[in-house]
């Protein structure tokens, strides 16, 4: 294996670990009718093996709509805005999730432990340029990459786009390129080594790996 990956792009370095964001507010966008503050905001599950999750409340307007979210819990290991559900009231309030901006992402895998399915998982640690120790929330285990959906036990995936967004599944990686086999991306040749990067990719030079 060439020079491992930097542990900073697994989410199991950031202070919670994981990756992911936490819920930072709620953006009211219907009030509804028939709400009184404290009522219980209902936020879906984040998508992370062992993540918490999010708690809020209503704040009514004084005349029974949804003036405000208050987020007591942030809850960790959401890697898309939660889906915002409030109580039945006269008129269903709704609202949309804004996750926060502050934990360092990490770089985003499927994987098939053994025992479940493909699920989101989360990287704990490089065991060498196509092995990686992950957890889902099936369990923990040491999975090879794949470039097709993983669908056996000790398998995983790692997307990644060029310039113009097509896509790529990589064969193996180290800390600065990796191998890459056509998905919809034709910037790149069938098993070619390039850079890679979380952030944007550049045009016939690095793709971005998917992050979370």
């Amino acid at each position: 294996m060439g020079r491992p990956i930097n542990k900073k792009h697994f989410g199991n370095t950031n202070d919670d670990g994981l990756g992911g964001e936490g819920l930072a507010s709620v953006t009211v966008t219907g009030a509804g009718t028939g709400y009184t503050t404290g009522e219980a905001v209902t936020i879906s599950a984040p998508q992370l093996p062992g993540g918490t999750q999010a708690v809020a409340t209503v704040v009514d307007d004084g005349s029974g709509g949804v003036d405000s979210v208050t987020v007591t819990t942030a809850g960790t290991g959401y890697t898309s805005a939660p889906t915002i559900t409030f109580g039945t009231g006269g008129a269903d309030a709704t609202g949309t999730g804004v996750l926060t901006d502050s934990r360092t992402n990490a770089i985003a895998v499927t994987a098939f432990v053994t025992g479940g399915s493909n699920l989101v998982a989360d990287i704990e640690a490089q065991k060498a340029a196509k092995r990686f120790k992950v957890t889902t929330t099936t369990g923990t285990e040491v999975c090879a990459l794949v470039t097709a959906t993983p669908a056996a036990g000790k398998q995983m995936r790692i997307t990644a786009v060029d310039s113009v967004g097509g896509t790529y599944f990589i064969s193996k990686i180290s800390a600065r390129t990796c191998t890459v086999v056509r998905g919809t991306g034709t910037e790149f040749a069938e098993g070619a080594k390039v850079k890679w990067t979380k952030g944007a990719a550049v045009l016939n030079d690095s793709v971005s790996i998917n992050n979370a």
